[in-house]
């Protein structure tokens, strides 16, 4: 893993010292409105790989709905699983009382790092794009 050096801002600090940086972006609901589902981090199982270490802002990385998990790839390699799950999918929104569509597939766009205090890329954060 390399050490996360790019100049953005802190939006919050986690009790261990992690710090969550990037992109604050839209609120989730508008997010789901716009139905480009916001992703708050991969799930903590399976593992994730050494590789999400090397994602950076404005990185773009592959979505894919396999079974009951939505995998995320860089394109050689499968980092992680996002914390969706299939109940989520059709779920109502519980602000806007508005129906969530997961994507099969899409893009999601990294506009959040957890980094930890040596810098390090711990989580990624930002929205999906489907593909049409």
């Amino acid at each position: 893993m390399t050490e996360h050096s790019e100049p953005y801002p802190v939006i919050s600090q986690r009790a261990n010292g992690d710090k969550l940086i990037g992109i604050a972006g839209p609120l989730a609901q508008d997010l789901y409105d716009a139905g480009t589902p916001p992703v708050h981090g991969l799930a903590a199982k399976p593992h994730r790989s050494p590789r999400v270490g090397d994602v950076r802002i404005g990185d773009r990385l592959r979505v894919e709905r396999i079974g009951d998990r939505w995998t995320v790839s860089n394109g050689q390699e499968q980092l992680g699983v996002l914390r969706w799950g299939p109940k989520d999918d059709g779920k109502r929104h519980a602000v806007t009382g508005k129906v969530i569509r997961l994507p099969r597939s899409g893009t999601l766009h990294v506009q959040r790092l957890v980094i930890d205090q040596r810098g390090t890329v711990k989580d990624v954060g930002g929205y999906v794009e489907p593909d049409r």
